[in-house]
């Protein structure tokens, strides 16, 4: 009597299975500003609640279950870093490459930032760096005890940052700011990372500034320039790409440029690539009276 063989289930292969597709960056960077934008109008809208006009009767009365509460300041900034962890992305690899060319060391993750923050359209960086808020934060700095901060925190041990690397920044954004964009840029991006460690709840440390409002509310807006900025050139590179009725007029333009660029003469516009057919001068204006042979 033969054995029974039980039947095997049923499988799919791995190439016909339907895969999620992976969101985009621009996707995954206005996902985290538009839930920061949430957690910004909810303490917007907390605060006005609070400061509105009450019954004097009712000042000794507890305020009701109802109301709304704002949520912890450091919440929208650490949502908003998001947004920079997404932008960094798919240019991290290229950035690296970048950065050891220029100053022969591989970047830490903060300099990917301001790497990525002194690419920006000369425009939107002299923008970032005429901010009043980074010489605020600079200000305000100045009276917290950020050498114990940077000391004893874990993440900024990890990323190489030490008490001397502040300094350094400090003083490019004391007396360099705008005059040297990237040193700038690198100086602003060390500013964001050590407040993104002295806030981040998974990071170990003794001094934080979860409940410092003050250092909180110009630290988060001057992330929010910064995301825009991102956001903003983010987007510029997605239309460009997908205009499509426009990529023939650009992709003319660019080689109209890069003859004159080169001291060539300029292509014909309806000429084949690699093979343009230039248009012959032609000779000098007869005179009045001559005639024509």
């Amino acid at each position: 009597m033969s054995s029974f063989t039980p039947k095997l289930p049923q499988t799919v292969a791995e190439s016909l299975k339907l895969k999620k597709p992976e969101p985009s960056v621009l996707v995954k960077a206005r996902t985290h500003e538009a839930k920061a934008e949430k957690l910004r109008q909810q303490e917007d809208e907390a605060t006005r609640e609070k400061l509105g006009p009450k019954d004097p009767r009712d000042r000794d009365k507890p305020p009701p279950k109802d109301a709304l509460q704002a949520p912890k300041p450091h919440l929208e900034y650490l949502e908003r870093w998001k947004v920079l962890e997404a932008a960094m992305g798919p240019v991290t690899e290229k950035a690296t490459k970048e950065y050891e060319a220029k100053l022969s060391e591989t970047p830490k993750p903060h300099q990917v930032l301001g790497h990525l923050i002194a690419k920006l359209p000369r425009p939107r960086l002299d923008l970032l760096m005429q901010d009043p808020r980074v010489p605020a934060l600079n200000v305000l700095f100045g009276h917290r005890p950020l050498q114990k901060v940077i000391a004893d925190n874990e993440l900024l041990q990890d990323l190489g940052v030490t008490w001397a690397t502040f300094v350094d920044a400090k003083r490019d954004l004391k007396f360099q700011l705008g005059l040297n964009a990237y040193r700038s840029a690198q100086a602003i991006a060390l500013y964001l990372t050590v407040i993104r460690a002295a806030v981040d709840p998974k990071v170990r440390k003794t001094h934080n500034f979860v409940t410092d409002v003050e250092v909180l509310d110009v630290a988060k807006e001057l992330l929010r320039e910064v995301t825009t900025h991102l956001i903003a050139e983010l987007q510029g590179a997605h239309d460009s790409f997908f205009a499509v009725g426009d990529r023939k007029a650009v992709g003319e333009q660019f080689r109209v440029d890069k003859a004159k660029r080169s001291g060539r003469a300029v292509p014909d516009q309806n000429a084949p690539k690699g093979q343009p057919t230039i248009k012959a001068p032609q000779g000098p204006k007869p005179t009045a009276g001559a005639r024509k042979v």
